[in-house]
Formats: C-alpha cells, structure tokens, sequence
C-alpha cells in the first residue's frame, strides 16, 4: 500500500500493498526491510511483523470487500507459526472472508514466501463491525447473519 491509504496507522508503518482483490479475499505484499528482522541468525522477520502484517490485512480486507469506511474492532485473532520467512525476500498474504454478518465478519490469512505452497503462518481473526453499517452482500453463497 503507498502512504496513508489505510485508516490503519500500523498499516501504513509496514508500508505493505495491494496486489489483488476479488469478491471474498486479498492478496497483500509487504516488501523486504532490515527493520523487520526478528532473528539475525537466521535473517528471519520478526514474528510481531508478521502477525502484525497479517492483521491490517484482514482488517483491509474486511473494509474493501464489504464496503466499510471505519476500521473493524478485533475481537480475537488466533496465528499459528508453521515456519521462519527469511528478511531478504518480500512476504505476502492471501485473505479471505470467511463469514460476513451484520455485526461480526470472520476472515482467515496465510501468509507465504515465493510460492504459495510455503506457508509460514495462518491466522483466523473475528472483527465487530459498526451497528450502523448496513449488513454486507458478497459472494455468491449468501452468507450473512451475524
């Protein structure tokens, strides 16, 4: 993402961007910086970058899928480690909606290195949107509640 496109402050400190958008997820990108480094012995991202990548991105996501101007409230975030992501090369993420009701939207990410098959970390996340917001139509299944 350029500077200050995001109502997330974090957000725009990463300075990650958009690659795609469909109708249930994103994909994000958060490019390579020494600052991120976790471990140098490894040469490994900082877990908090990561974890923290992963939360603006749904919380991204859950704004321009469903048409929210105001950042969603987390309720919870749950993130598994499945393995390091190495400092000298761009991480991304894959978002997707998982559950769109009025008051609660679930979303999932995993975040990746080269191919998508090399997953470092998951994470599931339930955000509380404003009441005031209408209740979101996406996807062709209908989903909805909340």
């Amino acid at each position: 993402m350029s500077a200050e496109i995001s109502p997330i402050p974090y957000a725009n400190d990463l300075g990650f961007r958009l690659l795609s958008i469909s109708a249930r997820g994103a994909e994000f990108e958060l490019a390579s910086e020494e600052r991120f480094m976790g471990n140098p012995l490894l040469r490994a991202f900082h877990g908090g970058v990561i974890c923290g990548f992963m939360e603006c991105a749904m919380s991204e996501t859950v704004m321009r899928i469903l048409g929210y101007d105001a950042q969603p409230r987390l309720i919870n975030l749950t993130t598994s480690f499945l393995g390091s992501a190495q400092v000298d090369q761009a991480l991304r993420v894959e978002t997707e909606v998982t559950k769109a009701g009025r008051r609660f939207v679930g979303v999932y990410a995993r975040s990746y290195q080269g191919s998508v098959d090399r997953i470092v970390a998951k994470a599931s996340a339930l955000f509380r949107v404003s009441e005031g917001s209408p209740a979101p139509s996406f996807g062709e299944r209908g989903h909805g509640g909340g």
